[in-house]
């Protein structure tokens, strides 16, 4: 298989996951080449993908230009690379991808990931149905939806996907060996890692630590990404560290005593795992996908979303061997369920089936319209099969 990766932004989980699954994809003998089209502006977040592999577009933010521009690396990427799959990431790239290659009577078959529903963040009721229904119409305009949880898929469905075109796919990153537990502090040591925007509650935890009053040292990776305001992390016990690549995230999770994830929404919850595979236990929000990751009580704690004080309390009620005993079953949990071989597995059976799919799709429009005809858009629609076996 030749497999074609798009996505509109890889700075945060997003760039995480394609890291790992297109490294872990190239040496998979059932994938016989791949491609990735990625902005220019966050290259540095996908070190593994080799230059040769990719195709770079001029992203500066989301603007009519950006998208366009993203628009044309992808074509040319279908035309020139001829990939058998295209692997459509997050919101933008997916409708991007669906909405430009449906034009053609033989494109090639499309899988899509959201890596988070748009319609889940916060917003207007009017704007999130609006996206809703945007999402609900570009299903069928693909041969397969892929949700990076069990919560992401009910809510694909809740909001009209059929059930049958949406399967779950849990995030998976690789392997590495577990630091040491840290040694006993009076002071407790946390770690947030992530994009310091709304979604991710940057600010609940700021509210959290002033309510603490010293009992616990937090230092925080990451920078705004959506939106131009960052919140100000200058107050006491906060250490602002800013992007950091892979190795010295894995040295400050050595650092810490637990991970907190405070999101307000979550597809997934990706720093969790990442959290898990160090042996390092989590203080996360009960919201999405989160709530599937991380064990109440056993891997973690999961706490009210927006509440500073369950927070402020949940980072300090454990004691050290509680959260020993966390994060020894984080670690076991993450190696029964959210390893990148896991996910590379299930993506190549999606990819086999989406192959199959289109081809006897386009086998159809061949016979009926010729072999460089058109289908009308209305009767391109109504005869896409439903993914029934995923």
């Amino acid at each position: 298989m030749r497999i074609l990766h798009v996505a509109e932004s890889v700075k945060g989980g997003c760039g995480t996951y394609l890291n790992q699954v297109v490294a872990s994809q190239l040496s998979d003998p059932a994938i016989h080449d791949l491609h990735v089209v990625v902005p220019d502006e966050h290259i540095v977040q996908v070190p593994d993908i080799p230059t040769a592999k990719r195709s770079l577009f001029a992203s500066r933010g989301r603007s009519p230009a950006s998208l366009l521009a993203l628009w044309r690396a992808t074509d040319q990427a279908v035309r020139e690379f001829k990939p058998d799959c295209v692997h459509l990431h997050s919101t933008f790239a997916g409708a991007v991808g669906r909405i430009g290659l449906m034009l053609r009577a033989q494109r090639p078959p499309i899988v899509y990931c959201a890596h988070g529903w748009a319609f889940d963040m916060a917003g207007s009721i009017a704007k999130q149905r609006c996206v809703a229904r945007v999402e609900r119409w570009l299903s069928r305009r693909c041969e397969g939806v892929i949700a990076i949880s069990d919560y992401e898929r009910a809510r694909g469905i809740e909001v009209g996907i059929a059930p049958e075109r949406i399967v779950t796919v849990p995030n998976g990153i690789g392997d590495a060996p577990p630091p040491p537990p840290p040694e006993c502090s009076p002071i407790r040591r946390v770690l947030f890692v992530g994009r310091l925007d709304r979604q991710k509650g940057v600010d609940v935890l700021l509210q959290a630590m002033r309510d603490l009053g010293g009992r616990v040292d937090l230092r925080v990776i990451g920078a705004s990404v959506v939106g131009d305001e960052a919140p100000v992390l200058d107050q006491p016990g906060v250490t602002a560290l800013g992007w950091c690549d892979q190795d010295r995230i894995c040295r400050e999770l050595a650092w810490a005593d637990c991970v907190v994830v405070p999101s307000r929404w979550e597809g997934f919850g990706l720093v969790a795992v990442e959290a898990m595979r160090a042996g390092r236990a989590v203080v996360a929000s009960d919201v999405g996908g989160l709530a599937q990751v991380v064990e109440h009580g056993r891997t973690g704690w999961l706490v009210p979303p927006e509440d500073p004080v369950a927070l402020a309390m949940a980072l300090v009620a454990p004691s050290d061997a509680d959260l020993r005993a966390a994060g020894v079953a984080g670690r076991q949990r993450f190696l029964r369920h959210f390893t990148i071989d896991r996910t590379v597995t299930a993506l190549r059976a999606v990819y086999r089936q989406a192959i199959a799919m289109r081809s006897s799709i386009n086998h159809a429009f061949a016979h009926e319209f010729g072999e460089v005809g058109m289908a009308p858009l209305g009767a391109r629609a109504e005869r896409l099969p439903r993914m029934s076996s995923l």
